[in-house]
């Protein structure tokens, strides 16, 4: 359906306040009783810096007004977890030592298992989820849940951390019980970042800072339409594929590769070579961008951004044609820089645009791909 106005186009949010007033409402509809406690977490763009962060490399994320907020509260039967979500509109129940089942439910209950095992073992616990952030569309929707249970958790029992752990835990649950072989870009995102601002992290340390968004520039992430599903083997064969890279390249991480091992990597069989080659020539990328990005070079930004598109497309292989279609169409439309952010294989696009022609920017691209929407303008 064409859209015709501006607020079918550009999308607007509720406040933290209401969601979690919504969510909270939704957890005593639903169970009779008003929850202990509730907590949320925000969605994160990646603006540059793609499958970087399991090779222990650089990334640089921004999160956005986008969040999924949980209530929590005690349950009626030991180590029985209900969990009811207003997106489906529908109950779940889960054992709180079974393992993992392939169900949405899964990010809460592995967030349970390491954050709330016992009280959860003693007397079950109930679970309302409510979100304003849209779920298969590479914004991180899965960080976000777990970083908020985890946060719920952590406040009922008395000992809450602090958002590096928190996102610690976060990835723990994608890794352990999820089975995702992700890294820690999209959970300290969640956790640490703040609104308005990027975070520039060094994934093997976690050390980072905040840094500015251009002033007169929007960052506008577009859906492509093409769901993403992570955990269906594309992206653990990319992992597989860093971890071959680095055994012969004799490097713990690609982290330890920089641009004057290109020769070396250029050596490798394919395809080792060009996915070690993006992530080293990406690392640099998000070195670069960040200080385009303090010393306020949009120009130079968007080059990076365009370059780091064209790396995911032909050396990673993890853009789809709806996604390069989507950012040739971004650069034609006037975008100063464009790229497929996430882990790829669906999802959306990233575009940095110029504030004075944000709208009639988004206007053009959901009339000429109507299948995108546009779920951000930051």
């Amino acid at each position: 359906m064409l859209k015709t106005s501006v607020s079918d186009i550009i999308p607007t949010y509720d406040s933290r306040a209401d969601l979690h007033k919504h969510v909270a409402d939704a957890f005593e509809k639903q169970f009779g009783v008003p929850p202990e406690t509730v907590a949320s977490a925000p969605g994160r763009v990646n603006l540059l810096g793609e499958h970087t962060d399991y090779n222990g490399g650089f990334v640089l994320p921004m999160t956005l007004a986008m969040e999924v907020a949980v209530a929590l509260g005690g349950g009626t039967e030991s180590g029985a977890i209900e969990t009811f979500s207003d997106i489906q509109e529908q109950g779940h129940r889960r054992l709180i030592g079974e393992a993992a089942s392939g169900h949405w439910t899964d990010y809460v209950l592995g967030s349970l298992q390491l954050a709330y095992k016992g009280p959860a073992e003693q007397s079950g616990c109930r679970v309302a989820v409510g979100s304003t952030l849209p779920i298969g569309r590479g914004i991180s929707s899965s960080a976000a849940l777990e970083v908020a249970m985890i946060r719920a958790a952590t406040a009922l029992t008395g000992a809450p951390m602090e958002p590096a752990e928190i996102a610690k835990l976060a990835r723990r649950v994608e890794n352990d019980f999820v089975g995702m072989p992700c890294g820690i870009m999209d959970q300290f995102a969640a956790a640490a970042g703040s609104r308005g601002k990027a975070v520039f992290l060094d994934t093997r340390t976690l050390e980072f800072e905040t840094v500015p968004l251009f002033d007169g520039f929007d960052f506008v992430v577009v859906s492509s339409g093409v769901k993403h599903r992570l955990t269906e083997g594309s992206y653990a064969e990319r992992v597989g594929e860093c971890n071959r890279a680095c055994a012969a390249l004799g490097v713990e991480e690609l982290r330890d590769c920089s641009m004057a091992d290109l020769d070396r990597i250029g050596a490798l069989e394919e395809p080792l070579d060009r996915r070690a080659r993006h992530v080293v020539t990406e690392n640099q990328r998000v070195l670069n961008a960040a200080r385009a990005m303090k010393d306020g070079d949009w120009a130079r930004f968007g080059e990076l951004m365009v370059q780091s598109h064209a790396s995911q497309r032909d050396d990673y292989r993890v853009s789809v044609p709806e996604i390069d279609d989507l950012v040739a169409g971004a650069m034609q439309e006037g975008a100063t820089g464009a790229r497929l952010t996430g882990g790829g294989f669906g999802g959306s696009i990233v575009a940095l645009v110029r504030s004075d022609i944000t709208e009639t920017w988004c206007r053009k691209m959901v009339e000429q791909f109507p299948a995108s929407e546009i779920l951000a303008v930051s």
